[in-house]
């Protein structure tokens, strides 16, 4: 009685195990700053066009924006499903952990894969739906078969890592403008000091699992840092950019002040690490790269919004 008496409550819990597993497929925190970074642009983009969005066409563009980020990172789980066994980092992932079967992660990838671009094709535009595949096979057959090949992966994930911006500008007006470029800019550049301190802080397992980081193929850690420091400089410059369109000289004003505040933030982080390579000073890089990133995108939503 007593077997059979608990037997639905380990049904359960296998049901809620499987459905965790799913989720974590989906890398739900980097989708869900995808999908931010994604709204954001479209927002942007309307109100550059001087066009209104509907609630309808931004919940089909987010959903099938989701979907589409969903299989990327279950893809790339899939095809990194070796070497992330040997890292601490990502041995608990479904694969590695036995959590889920290869042929369930690739039905899955395949699946959001499908239902994303026929969402993108039907409630929004051929555009976006087009740009989406044409990421997804950059980040799934590009970028993650040459992070076992070459560091600059970084250049080809930076990329992927900030074509969102692109869709999202697509998805509102079928275009991309000046500020959307300038957020893409931004984005592609935030994207190399916030890697090379992740590079850093995990080289040994990144080693282990035979994936050529910078910090892997340069192991002193002086070309992370250069790298971090030059693109920081880089993303100065290019955060001014939609100075241009904004409409009053205290709004470019404001917008100047913050943005090159919280550029020098980001680039003396940079600055720091490359002086000393340091786990310590690399976590402080990456906690200010998570500051910079949403504080910029506020920026500018507030400076061409009002």
């Amino acid at each position: 009685m007593s077997a059979l008496s608990t037997s639905p409550e380990i049904s359960t819990a296998k049901s809620t195990t499987r459905v965790q597993a799913y989720i974590a497929l989906t890398k739900l925190r980097i989708s869900v700053m995808v999908l931010f970074t994604f709204a954001v642009a479209a927002v942007l983009s309307a109100s550059a066009a001087g066009v209104g969005i509907s609630i309808g066409l931004l919940t089909g563009a987010l959903v099938g924006m989701l979907m589409i980020a969903s299989s990327g990172n279950a893809m790339n789980m899939y095809l990194e499903r070796y070497s992330d066994f040997l890292m601490p980092r990502t041995a608990s992932r479904p694969l590695p952990a036995q959590r889920l079967s290869s042929t369930e992660v690739a039905r899955f990838a395949a699946i959001t894969f499908g239902v994303g671009v026929a969402f993108l094709f039907a409630a929004v535009n051929w555009q976006t739906a087009v740009c989406g595949m044409a990421n997804w096979i950059l980040y799934v057959f590009v970028y993650t078969p040459l992070k076992s090949r070459t560091h600059w992966n970084t250049e080809i994930g930076a990329v992927a890592g900030a074509m969102p911006i692109v869709m999202g500008s697509l998805a509102a007006t079928g275009s991309v403008g000046l500020v959307c470029w300038a957020f893409f800019g931004v984005l592609f550049l935030w994207q190399f000091p916030h890697f090379m301190a992740i590079a850093w802080m995990y080289r040994d397992q990144y080693r282990k699992g035979g994936l050529k980081m910078l910090t892997v193929t340069e192991p002193t850690g002086a070309a992370a840092g250069r790298k971090a420091v030059v693109t920081g400089g880089l993303l100065i410059v290019v955060s001014l950019l939609p100075l241009v369109v904004l409409r009053t000289p205290i709004h470019m004003g404001v917008f100047a002040v913050i943005a090159v505040l919280l550029g020098v933030f980001y680039l003396n982080a940079a600055i720091a690490f490359y002086g000393s390579r340091t786990d310590q000073l690399a976590r402080r890089l990456l906690r200010v790269s998570l500051l910079y990133l949403p504080a910029y995108m506020l920026l500018l939503i507030v400076s061409c919004l009002t």
